[in-house]
């Protein structure tokens, strides 16, 4: 999924999970550029809880 198909997930398919699942995995990534960019330890996989 990308930010585009947001809209028709919600409004046709009802899929909430399917969103924040997405929207959580964005927050990650975003996170890790940040750590990156200020030259600190990136985020470990058990460091990271996602639904």
């Amino acid at each position: 999924m990308d930010g585009s198909m947001v809209r028709e997930v919600y409004y046709k398919e009802g899929d909430l999970d399917r969103i924040i699942a997405y929207c959580e995995l964005d927050v990650i990534t975003l996170a890790q550029v940040f750590l990156r960019l200020r030259n600190d330890p990136l985020l470990q996989g058990d460091e990271i809880i996602h639904t």
